[in-house]
């Protein structure tokens, strides 16, 4: 297989990961989501909080793909289109090589995904509770 096919190849799939992480936060959003956003609370919302705070690790995780597409793709344009590297020589072993650089993509961006989901979530909860907090000592103060 030529390096040219295996990187356009490659790079087309990772750009289908990265759709797919862009395309995770519209399709996931059930009416008991939009409904539990868009009710009226009296302090903070943690589902809204939450709900932005997994749309933005989605869109990261899926603008890192992107990112890797294009340079995948770029790369494949930018090589030799004569280039065979014995790597990726027998038609099998180049799809098995795509395979398997998909799925170690596909997971490490999951991990990324998730790792970024929980940190952001604990950062707005904590916000959050600091401007609850200081609401509370605002109301003491006032009444005292």
């Amino acid at each position: 297989m030529l390096l040219t096919t295996f990187l356009n190849i490659l790079g087309a799939c990772v750009g289908f990961l990265s759709a797919i992480f862009f395309s995770i936060g519209a399709m996931i959003m059930t009416p008991m989501n939009i409904h539990k956003i868009a009710a009226s609370y009296w302090d903070a919302n943690q589902h809204w909080g939450d709900c932005i705070s997994e749309q933005r690790a989605d869109y990261i995780a899926g603008g890192l793909l992107l990112l890797l597409s294009f340079l995948l793709q770029l790369s494949a344009n930018l090589v030799q289109p004569t280039a065979e590297p014995y790597l990726i020589e027998p038609l099998g072993c180049a799809v098995a090589e795509i395979a398997t650089a998909v799925s170690f993509l596909l997971i490490c961006s999951l991990l990324l995904r998730n790792a970024v989901a929980k940190n952001t979530k604990q950062q707005v909860r904590q916000l959050q509770m600091e401007e609850l907090a200081a609401q509370e000592l605002a109301t003491k103060n006032h009444t005292a």
